[in-house]
């Protein structure tokens, strides 16, 4: 599916360099969007995400550690003057870092899972805030339905981390309305990248695949496609505060 507004948008993509990040900026790319392919340390994957962006359309490669507001600032910064401003914020960058169970948990851990999914979240939005303003541009959050069911063994400040992702989504929504900005969110299930690889066995994989009523794990495209989607005023112009739960109804709502 291409949406023809979205062709020469100016999109930035946090977290590009792996996973679900790959995807979601080669689908912009396919759709004729410039990207932005942003990475911490994985520089390999990051180049290797430019070069599928390059293939299709254009971008740029942007490192920062985004839970340090000076680097998150001025990598914002470093893409608007490149790219010509900012269109769309997809703020994907997180990681769970490790299991960790909440009793064994010391504070510099709780600190660093909020701050790699929360505090980056922030940083990234605020600094590009100006930019989405003048374009009436639109923000992409990504959540988990860990934030809704407390995640699985050692994953509960993941999972809290991932829950205030989903309530500064919905503050963002109401907050940047006034300014024609739409903010919505997607909560990735399983997704069979190198993160479920890293936290989750073999065995946790095919239950997961098991009790999904649709029967399979996703894939980082499925995702991508949600976002895309959300990201498009031809398809999604108004829709903001709303998240789409991109996991084959293993979490489902009334």
């Amino acid at each position: 599916m291409l949406y023809q507004d979205l062709k020469g948008k100016k999109v930035l993509v946090t977290g590009s360099s792996s996973g679900i990040g790959v995807a979601i900026a080669e689908l912009f790319a396919q759709q004729g969007a410039l990207v932005g392919v942003h990475y911490n340390q994985t520089e390999d994957g990051a180049r290797q995400t430019l070069a599928k962006v390059k293939s299709l359309s254009d971008g740029w490669l942007l490192k920062a550690d985004l839970r340090n507001p000076q680097q998150a600032a001025d990598m914002v910064n470093r893409f608007a003057d490149q790219a010509g401003g900012i269109d769309i914020l997809v703020n994907n960058a997180g990681t769970m870092l490790q299991r960790v169970n909440i009793a064994d948990s010391s504070v510099e851990f709780f600190d660093n899972v909020f701050d790699t999914n929360t505090k980056s979240t922030f940083l990234v939005t605020q600094a590009a805030l100006p930019c989405l303003k003048q374009s009436h541009g639109n923000i992409v959050n990504i959540g988990s339905i860990a934030g809704h069911n407390g995640g699985g063994g050692g994953s509960g400040i993941y999972a809290a981390a991932k829950a205030a992702v989903a309530t500064l989504t919905l503050a963002m929504a109401k907050e940047f309305a006034p300014f024609g900005i739409r903010v919505n969110s997607v909560m990735p299930g399983l997704i069979e990248t190198r993160f479920h690889e890293q936290f989750s066995t073999p065995e946790r994989k095919k239950k997961m695949a098991a009790e999904t009523p649709l029967g399979r794990n996703g894939t980082a495209e499925d995702v991508a496609k949600a976002i895309v989607f959300l990201a498009s005023n031809e398809a999604a112009a108004f829709i903001t505060g709303e998240y789409i739960a991109v996991n084959g109804g293993i979490l489902m709502r009334p």
